[in-house]
């Protein structure tokens, strides 16, 4: 389930302004769990894991239990911690924070500071136990904290590591081969970037779309192979991952082309790998100990180099682990886009580990990046935290323009500039970007747009003979919501499209009402290990003679593969997704359908996420006021990854 799309669905009714002020220290007007619950601010995992511990440990006062039900709450909504003195970024109430029913902040801090059932973060770091961990103003249930606190220093212990093993002569040729100057061009940041990755034990690569990310890193990788045959070594051991089975088949599509653009010569391409594998693949999951993998700080992974692509959806947990599992040795290389969506589940960990705009480097490695001939731009004159060295932001794309189209649009949105947002949807002339006006307050007015423009895609993917066909044709089209529920979103979508192409007969007459049917496009939503089938995996239903109904899916090696429908994991129709769910995915076009109304759920990073999920064309179905309030809305969330990188 989306976090974010679903945050209010158990919301029964508005919170009483009047009833419920923001609260002092008096322990009387602390808000019962009972009454949170009520109005959908905590659910009923949180209150039984509250009473519980409480009843455990003896524990009464009630400002304790709101802690234990707040830090239970908060990775469940995202947040790796919960902010005693900004609670209202715990639950979003559809902009009510003035009315959200939090005890006064230092009162609250007091209580839970001498509770049994807290420990401060110093004495967690020496060892003592307790269910929760209290950092200043940040309450942490205590598993969590953990988790960030081995993140945060693998990263800076890796980010410090500049490699002693690299020829710098060797290395300013490839460069300049691999990245040829063109006169009076800017400085070429995937040089520098490419620079970073063979310099140092960990490099953050970030960027928006057509950036060069992947570019890049296919430089970086026959560098290293360069580099290591120049020695008379061993190429090293390369592996290449992605969250998701998607993403991770995109990696490798782009590789492999990519191999054969950069015309590598043999001796180098040969030891570039051509597959990519998911996260937990790489980590080896178990299913005996579902949260463990195999490879760990005791069972290192067996590479020399690790490449993560879509990096902004790693959640915490998986990111400590993978952080865990990278021998000391390795380099690391972090691939994604700082702007997009967070993961679904706890943190924001690239956009923390990118920091806030562009940092210079420092003027030691300044002047290192100088000698290889990579833009370093003015070093800082000060003394920076060792991250800042590792993190470089692609800013060019070479398949966008800021002047017009999707790139344009994609920019005013990042900037936040709705004004502008609107008029490249009003005025734009490139034929990349369409906007479909509708009436705000009238779900159903958002349908006919999504019917005329989605049914001939879908017509000819349901049609085309041939599973490689039929899943190609679903790569070049997709309607993407915001929601789960209602009329636009993506039940009713689907909903919609399903009964639209069985009355013309492009499906079975009876395919909304039956479990499978040919044409029929299906997204796993949980992950299947043995069957090698991960949560956002998309396939598609189709009538294989004999052999009745089969679901095909993509293989690792570039082919496709069939099992029976029965087979398959948790699984929806998916003519329409969330956008969440659409990460680390790319469509030739994209229908973004907004919300009828201003939602939380749809914020800025949502709207870059999905406009930038087009390669040609984005349709915006939506009011203009709902695109307004969604680029005024923010994604935040509490953790204190960032501030202990940066300082």
């Amino acid at each position: 389930m989306s976090v974010e799309a679903d945050l209010f669905s158990s919301v029964a009714q508005p919170l009483d302004v009047g009833a419920l002020d923001r609260r002092t220290g008096d322990r009387d007007a602390v808000p019962g769990l009972d009454e949170l619950r009520a109005h959908g601010v905590l659910r009923d995992v949180d209150v039984h894991f509250a009473r519980t511990v409480a009843r455990l440990a003896g524990v009464h006062d009630p400002l304790v239990l709101l802690g234990l039900a707040v830090a239970s709450r908060a990775p469940g909504a995202g947040h790796v911690c919960a902010e005693l003195d900004a609670p209202e970024r715990l639950v979003r109430m559809e902009r009510a924070e003035a009315a959200t029913p939090w005890p006064d902040a230092a009162a609250w801090r007091d209580a839970l500071a001498n509770s049994a059932v807290v420990v401060a973060a110093a004495n967690a770091e020496a060892g003592t136990t307790c269910p929760l961990v209290l950092d200043g103003h940040r309450l942490y249930l205590a598993r969590y904290w953990a988790y960030q606190r081995r993140l945060q220093a693998a990263l800076r212990a890796r980010a410090g590591v500049l490699r002693a093993d690299v020829d710098e002569r060797l290395l300013r040729d490839g460069l300049a081969r691999l990245f040829p100057a063109t006169e009076g061009s800017a400085p070429d940041l995937q040089r520098t970037a490419a620079a970073v990755a063979v310099l140092r034990a960990l490099a953050v690569i970030t960027g928006g779309p057509g950036t060069g990310k992947t570019t890049t890193v296919l430089a970086v990788l026959a560098l290293l192979v360069e580099q290591a045959l120049a020695r008379g070594e061993t190429p090293p051991r390369i592996a290449l991952a992605a969250p998701t089975g998607k993403a991770a088949a995109r990696l490798a599509e782009s590789v492999v082309s990519g191999r054969a653009r950069l015309a590598l010569p043999p001796d180098v391409s040969t030891h570039v790998p051509a597959e990519a594998t998911t996260l937990h693949r790489l980590l080896g999951w178990q299913p005996r100990t579902p949260t463990r993998f195999r490879h760990d700080a005791t069972h290192p992974l067996p590479y020399d180099v690790v490449v993560v692509d879509e990096s902004s959806m790693v959640d915490l947990a998986l990111m400590a682990k993978l952080l865990d599992a990278v021998p000391s040795h390795a380099r690391l290389v972090l691939l994604g886009d700082r702007d997009q969506l967070a993961s679904v589940e706890a943190g924001t960990i690239l956009a923390d580990v990118c920091g806030d705009g562009d940092v210079p480097c420092s003027a030691t490695f300044g002047a290192q990046l100088a000698r290889v001939g990579a833009a370093a731009g003015t070093p800082a004159a000060g003394k920076l935290p060792a991250v800042a060295d590792a993190v470089v932001r692609l800013r060019v794309s070479r398949r966008f323009h800021d002047d017009g189209g999707i790139g344009a649009l994609a920019r005013a949105i990042n900037d936040g500039d709705a004004a502008r947002a609107l008029a490249v949807l009003e005025h734009d002339a490139t034929g990349q970007v369409v906007w479909e006006p509708s009436d705000g307050g009238v779900d159903r007015a958002a349908l006919a747009p999504v019917r005329r423009l989605a049914l001939p895609a879908y017509r000819q993917s349901v049609m085309l003979d041939g599973p490689a066909a039929a899943l190609a044709a679903l790569d070049r089209f997709r309607v993407l919501a915001a929601h789960r529920a209602g009329t636009v979103g993506v039940a009713g979508l689907n909903g919609a499209i399903v009964e639209a192409l069985a009355r013309e007969g492009t499906l079975p007459r009876d395919a909304a009402g039956a479990r499978w049917w040919h044409g029929q496009p299906v997204m796993v939503t949980e992950n299947d290990h043995a069957l090698e089938l991960y949560n956002g995996d998309v396939g598609v239903v189709l009538r294989d003679g004999a052999s009745g109904l089969r679901a095909w899916f993509r293989a690792s090696d570039g082919g496709v593969r069939a099992l029976a429908p029965a087979r398959l994991p948790a699984h929806e129709t998916v003519f329409a997704m969330t956008v969440h769910k659409s990460q680390g995915s790319e469509f030739d076009e994209v229908v973004l359908v907004l919300p009828p109304r201003p939602s939380p759920v749809l914020t800025r990073e949502l709207l870059y996420t999905g406009v930038t999920r087009a390669k040609s064309k984005v349709t915006v179905v939506g009011s203009a006021e709902v695109l307004r309030a969604g680029i005024a809305e923010r994604v935040q969330r509490a953790s204190g990854l960032r501030e202990a990188l940066w300082g």
